[in-house]
């Protein structure tokens, strides 16, 4: 998708959230208005050149959405989004923790955060952040060397235990 496909599917998104809000549906106006950021997102990393593929991966695309927000001086606009993800996503549409006053004022700031971040789109697009990109793929693959160490790890563990309790059989026979 491009940018301008991204932008207009998140404003269309958040229009959709509010028609859910006037028909009182707001759970699932919180999931729409999640959307909008997360096409918002999106949009900002793509025009920082990184591809749509990557910026879908979020085990890849929030660590390069962080530094690239952090790098335009954007940390409120970074701040904010961690509070939708936490308070539309999780809290309202998948737990239904967060009562509906809350929920209501965190999807109306979304549209507040949808014009700031299409301003960010401008000054993302003085950047090539590719570089972060390949930080994010070697971190990950780091993180796989790890799991996999720690599983060797414990089965030396397990192997060691076994020898010492082997030894206390011998010794007690």
């Amino acid at each position: 998708m491009s940018v301008d496909e991204l932008v207009l599917e998140a404003w269309s998104m958040y229009k959709e959230a509010k028609k859910l809000l006037d028909q009182q549906d707001i759970r699932d106006a919180a999931e729409k208005a999640w959307f909008a950021v997360e096409n918002m997102r999106k949009a900002i990393m793509v025009t920082a050149k990184i591809s749509y593929e990557e910026t879908r991966k979020i085990s890849i695309a929030l660590p390069i959405f962080n530094g690239i927000l952090i790098a335009l001086g954007e940390k409120k606009l970074l701040d904010k989004y961690y509070t939708f993800q936490s308070t539309l996503h999780d809290l309202s549409f998948y737990e239904g923790l967060l009562n509906e006053e809350a929920t209501i004022t965190y999807i109306l700031d979304v549209e507040k955060w949808l014009a700031e971040a299409e301003g960010v789109i401008k000054k993302a697009n003085k950047i090539d952040a590719t570089s972060l990109l390949e930080l994010a793929k070697k971190r990950i693959e780091i993180k796989s060397e790890i799991l996999s160490k720690s599983k060797e790890l414990y089965a030396l563990r397990l192997r060691e235990k076994a020898i010492i309790e082997a030894i206390r059989t011998q010794i007690a026979s």
